[in-house]
């Protein structure tokens, strides 16, 4: 995670991702699992 972290925040983004399947994908789904990047300290 700490990559993809990484490139989201050099390309200016928050860190928030949408993970679909690759039938998801395939089939134009909208829905996919979102994921939160949290730092903690």
């Amino acid at each position: 995670m700490e990559k993809i972290k990484e490139q989201l925040e050099q390309m200016g983004y928050d860190y928030a991702v949408a993970i679909a399947t690759k039938s998801e994908i395939e089939n134009g789904a909208a829905c996919g699992q979102l994921s939160i990047i949290v730092e903690t300290e």
